[in-house]
């Protein structure tokens, strides 16, 4: 996968009115709107464009943003438009296409976990098993994607992303970026339940890796899980190679998927839409945290890695 997801990009600045303020302006950052007050950019051709969920430091150049001890970007409405993260002036030096989140000190906001992810790391099984990493659509839908083209959107799990593996002789379990040791109150572990689907799965596949979201009593969208966890799994990868979404559920018809919400030919705004709304997880009572979606046909794209994108929800990011 591409490692841009966290990126602070260099970007050009075309100031556009805004329908219902004199003093501010939209500025169009790949597919996201972002709001900014039009007198501060005046002689000014670049900003670095800082996402939603990222955390600012408490420096000068943020001083005035009043975001709290958390200095943690979101999704806001600025007079009736919809301002995705944050347009901050760019460093001296800088050229478009720079990524500068390590010179502005951006870092990207991680969720408290309310139940066990911490424990010991343990040793990668043999094999190819990579981190799990999906691009944002609004960046890279543009250059990937045709319109018509065959795909399948899933629902985005507000949980935490998570891998499984039987090597044939003992199982795997880990989280996104560690595989963890056992222990009874881990969050993975938990998930990979003796005589669940997910463990009759991987005993009768050894060698191929399951990956899914952990939700629950993990974060603050709990799907009406008041005790315990439970898994929805999204991709299986088979020796380095993803299994295509049909074939993966025609091959495992008894593991927990994440609910599809849409098939069909690719139409951003119709899947726009659809990162609206509540969750189709059956316990649930809340909003969706948005969408996942891929080609029916598996690919890569020269910048973005594997295709495969995700759209968050601004119903969500607003009340984060």
């Amino acid at each position: 996968m591409s490692t841009s997801t966290h990126r602070v990009d260099v970007v050009p600045v075309v100031l556009e009115p805004h329908p219902n303020a004199d003093a501010l302006s939209i500025v169009r950052v790949h597919g996201f709107t972002v709001c900014v007050r039009t007198a501060d950019w005046d002689g000014r051709a670049l900003g670095a464009y800082i996402q939603p969920d990222s955390i600012v430091p408490q420096t000068e150049q943020f001083a005035l943003l009043f975001l709290g001890e958390s200095r943690r970007i979101k999704v806001k409405r600025l007079r009736g438009v919809v301002s995705m993260g944050l347009l901050t002036f760019a460093p001296e030096g800088s050229v478009e296409g720079d990524d500068v989140a390590e010179m502005l000190g951006v870092t990207h906001y991680e969720p408290p976990m309310r139940c066990d992810t911490g424990g010991e790391t343990a040793p990668a099984p043999s094999g190819y098993a990579p981190c799990y990493d999906v691009e944002s659509a609004r960046r890279f839908a543009r250059e990937c994607m045709t319109d018509g083209e065959p795909v399948i959107a899933t629902e985005k799990i507000h949980g935490a992303n998570g891998r499984w593996m039987f090597d044939g002789q003992m199982f795997h379990a880990g989280s996104r970026t560690e595989w963890k040791r056992y222990t009874a109150s881990n969050v993975w572990w938990a998930a990979l339940s003796v005589g669940s689907e997910l463990y009759t799965f991987l005993l009768a596949h050894p060698g191929l890796v399951v990956y899914g979201e952990v939700y629950g009593k993990v974060q603050d969208l709990r799907y009406g899980i008041d005790q315990g966890v439970r898994v929805a799994v999204f991709d299986i990868l088979d020796r380095g190679e993803w299994i295509g979404a049909h074939e993966a559920r025609v091959l495992a018809p008894l593991l927990p998927w994440v609910p599809t919400i849409y098939e069909g030919p690719y139409d951003w705004a119709a899947l726009e839409a659809l990162a609206e709304g509540p969750s189709l997880i059956a316990t649930a009572n809340h909003i969706r945290e948005g969408l996942v979606f891929k080609p029916l046909v598996e690919r890569r794209h020269d910048i973005a890695g594997r295709v495969c994108l995700k759209i968050v929800g601004n119903g969500y990011l607003e009340r984060a």
